[in-house]
C-alpha cells in the first residue's frame, strides 16, 4: 500500500462533509470590508438560453476614484491600501448567488456573498477589498475563489510587495510546507491529513469517483507540533484542489489553490480548522 492509499483512508471518514464546510467553515475577518467604490454588475433580462455562469481567470487591477477600472497589475507594492480581483462573466442566471473567499498566505481571512440580478449581457464582475482604518494591506500573497452557490466559478493569487523584475529567478516547481492549527485554541493538529489532487481533478470528482489514488497528486500529515510538508513539489500557476482533514474536526476544502510566478520557495500556509 502506497504512502498516498494510506493517507486516503484517513480522509474516506470524514471526507463526506467536505462540501459543507467548504462554504460553511469560513469566516470573516474583522477588519477587512469591501470597497463600496466598486464596479456592479450589468442589469439585463435573463435569457432562456442563460443556464450556467462561466467566468474567466481572475485579474487583478487598480481602481480610479470613480470606481473604474484604471489598469491590470501582476503585483501590488508595499504600501497599497486596497487590491481588486475582477473576472468576467457570459451572463447571469436566475437566483444567483457569488459566495466570494480571500485568503491571506493560505489562511482564510474573509467571506461574503451577494445575489445578482439575472442578466442576458456579459459583465465584470469585481471585489475590492480594504482595511476599515484604510491601513495598508499586509505584504504577502492573497488568494480569492469566487463561487456560483457552491459550485466554484474561478480564483487568483497575487503578490503584495513584491518586486516586478530584477530578482532571482525561480523554479517551475515549489515545496510546500506549512501548519495546522486549531481556529480557537490555536493549539497544533497532530495526525492531520492535507491531500492535493491532481490539476483538474474537483473535491466533488473525489468524491464521486470513490477517492482514488491515481487522483491524488501529493499529501502529507502534520506532526506533533502541527506541522507538514507535502511529498511532491507543486507547479507555478497550476490550480490545485486542497483536502483537510483531522480527527475530531469539521473537514474543509479548497479549490482554485495557485502558486504565483513569484512566490517564495519554499511556500509556507497557515491552515486553521474548527471542531
Amino acid at each position: 500500500m502506497t504512502r498516498h492509499s494510506r493517507l486516503i483512508m484517513v480522509v474516506v471518514s470524514a471526507i463526506l462533509v467536505v462540501l459543507t464546510t467548504t462554504l460553511g467553515a469560513l469566516a470573516a475577518g474583522p477588519e477587512l470590508a469591501r470597497e463600496q467604490a466598486a464596479p456592479v454588475p450589468a442589469a439585463g433580462e435573463a435569457l432562456a438560453g442563460c443556464t450556467k455562469m462561466q467566468a474567466t481567470e481572475v485579474g487583478w487591477v487598480t481602481l480610479t476614484d470613480d470606481g473604474d477600472i484604471d489598469e491590470q497589475v501582476k503585483a501590488y507594492p508595499s504600501g497599497v491600501t486596497q487590491i481588486t480581483p475582477v473576472f468576467q462573466y457570459n451572463c447571469v442566471p436566475k437566483n444567483t448567488t457569488i459566495v466570494t473567499v480571500f485568503t491571506f498566505n493560505g489562511e482564510t481571512v474573509l467571506t461574503d456573498k451577494e445575489s445578482l440580478k439575472s442578466s442576458s449581457r456579459k459583465g465584470l464582475y469585481s471585489y475590492p477589498i480594504s482595511y476599515k482604518d484604510d491601513r495598508p494591506i499586509d505584504d504577502g500573497e492573497w488568494g480569492v475563489q469566487f463561487f456560483s452557490g457552491k459550485t466554484p466559478l474561478t480564483a487568483g493569487v497575487v503578490i503584495v510587495g513584491g518586486t516586478a523584475g530584477g530578482g532571482a529567478a525561480t523554479s517551475e516547481m515549489v515545496a510546500v510546507e506549512g501548519k495546522v492549527t486549531d481556529k480557537k485554541t490555536k493549539k497544533p493538529i497532530k495526525g492531520a491529513t492535507v491531500l492535493v489532487l491532481n490539476p483538474g481533478v474537483t473535491i466533488q470528482n473525489f468524491i464521486r469517483g470513490g477517492q482514488k489514488d491515481r487522483d491524488v497528486y501529493t499529501a502529507g500529515q502534520t506532526d506533533s507540533q502541527g506541522e507538514f510538508a507535502l511529498e511532491s513539489p507543486l507547479a507555478r500557476g497550476e490550480a490545485y484542489a486542497l483536502i483537510v482533514v483531522a480527527k475530531g474536526y469539521k473537514a474543509t476544502g479548497h479549490e482554485g489553490f495557485t502558486i504565483a510566478a513569484d512566490a517564495p520557495d519554499p511556500l509556507v500556509l497557515t491552515i486553521t480548522m474548527t471542531k
